[in-house]
């Protein structure tokens, strides 16, 4: 039968309509899930995240630039700059913004001159049409800057070049107080020193800009609220206890002393103020200059580094770098005799010597299966009493009392000193103490004690060493040390001043002054001549001690290098300063005796008169003293020659007139007593002469030859109650130099027997 066609149709369009139906369904579904979803998306894009969206928006909106802060200035003590920052700027380019190569030709010809950069670097610089920021020349100065903005102007080109402001530290008097002041990096980061140690006070707080940008990079001209400047917080500066007078008369002695005495591993000198152990002074020779850091400073140094290549070359030159940094105050020493100070102030202080105690010296000291001998061996001192063995640096005297006192309270006094722990010094890079660089009550043997008594088997650092002698002098107060004084805001008002601090009282007032007698006998009385100053009771000891490192396997000592010392104060009634100076491996002299403390006596001698302290001569240096010459020019010849017998001066006359026209020496020259001057009745008449070479010379031959010569001669370094052989080291005027007779050379002696 066949079937309805309109029905068969209407089941066609309900079969076919009902996957339509489902397409459908599916369709409208997923639209509305995506419309769900994106209106969540949007929801919590606009709702949830509109803060972080907001931001995101605006960093990409906004130029965010740092302001650097100034960096506060480190002063002496009285006032004088020793770190300042200088405002530089930094001159950037943007290669992408240049369209022709006409342009770079002419950037590369004429801004290569101007900032005097490499043309070809520059010129390639040009060609990166990428980048937006390629630097050309740091720390430009002012000057130079505008002469480069100017430039810039007149051709066009302020959408190629930015000159950045920035910030240089600089150090005014180079190399004076290096090794203390540390540096500041190019990259303006404090490196060493002081500056790194007060980085956070010295460096300040950067500010910000915020300002609106396009998307090239250039400031948009309209102000959004989200524009802002937070100004730049300066740092605070730095008033040191360090006087620069005194810094470069410390420097210039140790600067002499490498040269004399031929030093190998370079040298250092503290001067402290005993009662309030601030430091005065703090020299390591050799240094650097911190406006050029990079550089090696040592000549000897550079020369062998100057032969090396690749990765040896790269590794000697860090490590010569390091080495030329470090304050050699903070080094640890073997201290040698000078610690015999310490061992007397124990014995006097437990009653276990009086100045008066005999002891004898054979020439050397037994104890269990040791023989340690005297430095003076195969000799010996004989009998002496305590503070004859003091002034001799006698080994065996000090051994012996050394085993009366007994580890446990040798250690007492050991620690009492602060020799096991640090100082406590407002510095950076004060090393910490450990228990393998001196003896415990436990491990310290019969021979430890004995060696330990005389400054051996044990180190310490010539910080330590000076901060105690200071307790020593003062009445046996231990200061802690401290070098910066004073912190000031960018407007001069104190923030903090640093007030002394007493740690502890290690030996009462009567052993201190007990002591400083002993000390002071050492020196005036002739066993450390080298020390001697007229009119200054200067007390000290003197240390000379091998570095044991520098020993054989088979323990051979022929080659071994020494470390020599120098502690004292002065004046010895009432202590002033203290100073210690220690000079690592000379090759010439090697004795503390010859070599730190003639060093230390010349530091001495312009530092007390600069502080005030006035000299107190005994009757003997009075009669010894040099004479000033006075003005006779244009008085008659006989009366010349009674002024002048006067002053106990002799005088030659020169001419045939009868007034005196001219005189050699100038009046004011200072000559020795019975010294010769000159006078001429004829200006025409002056007679010369060639100065001599008085090196290697004793007193007398020196004098013989300035006699014959017709120079005058001050003579330094002598004592007027020592005995021994001194020998001319040092002229003020070069042999074979002629100059009109007269004439007056400054020569320096030395005692070549002096102890260790």
């Amino acid at each position: 039968m066949r079937e309805n066609p309109r029905r068969s149709a209407k089941k066609t369009e309900k079969t076919l309509s009902k996957p339509m139906r489902m397409r459908t369904c599916v369709v409208i579904g997923i639209t509305l899930l995506c419309f769900v979803l994106l209106s969540g998306q949007l929801f919590r894009i606009q709702v949830l995240q509109q803060d972080s969206w907001q931001q995101k928006a605006v960093a990409q909106q906004l130029a965010d630039v740092e302001l650097s802060a100034n960096r506060g200035q480190i002063y002496d003590a009285n006032m004088s700059v020793l770190a300042l920052t200088r405002e530089v700027y930094t001159v950037v380019m943007a290669p992408n913004n240049i369209r022709q190569e006409t342009t770079r030709q002419k950037i590369a010809d004429q801004v290569s001159v101007m900032l005097e950069v490499d043309r070809e670097k520059l010129y390639q610089q040009t060609t990166d049409s990428k980048s937006k920021y390629k630097v050309v020349k740091e720390k430009i100065d002012k000057s130079l800057a505008d002469t480069f903005i100017a430039w810039v102007n007149e051709n066009r080109l302020g959408g190629v070049f930015r000159v950045i402001a920035d910030y240089k530290r600089e150090y005014p008097l180079k190399n004076l107080l290096s090794c203390v002041l540390g540096f500041v990096g190019k990259d303006n980061v404090a490196r060493e020193g002081l500056e790194l140690k007060y980085n956070e006070t010295l460096s300040g707080t950067a500010g910000r800009m915020v300002s609106a940008q396009n998307t090239y990079g250039d400031r948009l001209p309209t102000a959004l609220q989200y524009e802002y400047t937070v100004d730049a917080t300066n740092g605070n500066s730095l008033v040191l206890t360090v006087d620069q007078y005194i810094q470069q008369i410390a420097d210039k002695c140790l600067q002499e002393a490498i040269v004399d005495y031929k030093v190998t591993n370079r040298t250092c000198a503290i001067v402290m103020d005993v009662k309030t152990g601030a430091i005065l002074a703090m020299s390591t020779k050799n240094d650097y200059d911190p406006n050029n850091y990079q550089a090696i400073a040592d000549p000897s140094i550079a020369e062998k580094l100057a032969l090396l290549s690749g990765d040896e070359h790269s590794k000697a030159l860090a490590k010569a770098r390091t080495e030329q940094y470090r304050n050699k105050a903070l080094d640890f020493y073997e201290p040698g005799s000078v610690f015999k100070t310490f061992t007397a102030s124990m014995g006097l202080e437990e009653g276990l010597v009086t100045e008066e105690s005999s002891f004898y010296c054979g020439n050397s000291f037994h104890i269990a299966d040791r023989t340690m001998k005297c430095w003076i061996y195969p000799k010996g001192h004989g009998q002496q009493n305590f503070m004859q063995a003091i002034a001799n640096s006698c080994n065996p005297s000090f051994m012996t009392l050394g085993t009366r006192i007994g580890a446990k309270l040798f250690s007492k006094y050991y620690v009492g000193f602060g020799f096991t722990e640090k100082t406590g010094v407002d510095l950076l890079g004060e090393p910490a103490v450990t228990s393998g660089l001196y003896h415990t009550p436990q491990t310290m043997s019969p021979v430890d004690t004995a060696a330990s008594s005389i400054g051996q088997t044990f180190k310490v650092t010539p910080l330590q060493m000076v901060t105690a002698l200071s307790a020593v002098a003062n009445g046996g107060y231990l200061m802690e040390p401290y070098i910066v004084q004073k912190v000031l805001d960018e407007n001069g008002n104190v923030v903090s001043n640093t007030e002394p601090k007493v740690k502890r009282q290690m030996i009462s007032e009567s052993t201190s002054k007990r002591v400083c007698n002993m000390l002071e006998n050492a020196v005036s009385g002739g066993s450390i001549k080298n020390a001697y100053l007229p009119g200054y009771r200067v007390a000290g000891k003197t240390g000379t001690s091998e570095k044991t490192e520098t020993k054989s396997e088979d323990g051979d000592t022929t080659d071994v290098e020494i470390i020599v010392s120098f502690g004292g104060f002065a004046p010895a009634d009432d202590p002033r300063v203290a100073v210690l100076v220690t000079v690592d491996e000379p090759q010439v002299g090697k004795s503390g005796g010859s070599v730190a403390a003639p060093t230390a006596k010349k530091i001495l001698k312009d530092v007390l008169p600069y502080l005030g302290v006035e000299p107190n001569y005994t009757e003997k240096e009075l009669a010894s003293l040099d004479r000033h010459v006075p003005n006779v020019v244009g008085s008659t010849t006989a009366a010349a020659a009674t002024t002048l017998k006067a002053s106990s001066l002799t005088y030659h006359t020169v001419g045939n007139g009868k007034t005196v026209v001219q005189q050699v020496p100038e009046s004011g020259s200072t000559i020795p007593r019975g010294g010769a001057v000159w006078l001429y009745t004829d200006e025409k008449d002056v007679q010369m002469t060639t100065i001599p070479d008085f090196s290697g010379r004793t007193v007398s031959q020196v004098n013989q030859a300035a006699t014959t010569a017709g120079v005058n001669v001050l003579l330094s370094g002598i004592s007027a109650s020592a005995t021994g052989r001194a020998t001319a080291v040092r002229q003020s005027a070069t042999p074979g130099r002629k100059v009109p007779k007269g004439t007056v050379v400054n020569v320096e002696f030395t005692y070549t027997d002096s102890i260790y």
